[in-house]
């Protein structure tokens, strides 16, 4: 087996700033990807949940792009729609395009207090995250199937990138959740992966 390394590619760079892909692979891996497309300061926090999901699952790489600016603001330099992500435009996504994961976790943040499940998974799983969420945060937990943030579009990244499109799940969490509980959410979803949910 091919041991996993990290990349780097620089994308954007602002006078105070800059906007950076990241790629954590071994080239092969089919069975997990955990991703934090709007990372460092656009949505703190999950970028590093992340990552940590990544290091603590046996089979997992990580993809991510992290913006960060000392005067302007990365969320609005560096927030395109989940579902405008592309491999021409991202190239260590493209390396990782077409390899169908089994599971895709996406880390998100949201603008209220809550944590929204989503994604194109099927329902049950979703039911299940969120139960499971629901006992490791102090935020309300849904799942979610349709309105903004259900990340059900087979155009969101978390989607196509899975196996046949069904194997998106999306996190939406609010910034202190994100902030205060980042931990008790990987450590949720390290537990329902091992407990084959996913």
């Amino acid at each position: 087996m091919t041991r996993a390394t990290v990349r780097t590619h620089r994308l954007e760079k602002t006078d105070t700033g800059h906007y950076t892909e990241l790629l954590y692979d071994d080239g092969a891996n089919d069975e997990v990807l955990v991703c934090a497309a709007h990372g460092g300061q656009v949505e703190p926090w999950t970028a590093e949940q992340a990552i940590a999901l990544t290091t603590r699952l046996p089979s997992a790489s990580c993809w991510a792009c992290l913006g960060y600016d000392d005067q302007r603001k990365p969320f609005e330099l560096w927030h395109p729609p989940s579902s405008s992500f592309s491999p021409e435009a991202y190239p260590l996504l493209g390396e990782i395009a077409d390899r169908g994961f089994e599971t895709v976790v996406s880390f998100h943040g949201l603008g209220d207090d809550r944590v929204l499940v989503g994604g194109a998974t099927d329902a049950e799983t979703k039911r299940r995250v969120s139960d499971r969420l629901e006992t490791a945060v102090s935020a309300p937990v849904e799942s979610v199937s349709s309105g903004p943030y259900a990340g059900v579009s087979p155009n969101n990244f978390v989607n196509w990138l899975s196996r046949d499109g069904a194997g998106g799940l999306q996190l939406e969490q609010s910034r202190a959740v994100r902030d205060e509980e980042r931990v008790a959410v990987v450590g949720a979803l390290e537990a329902l992966r091992s407990d084959g949910v996913l």
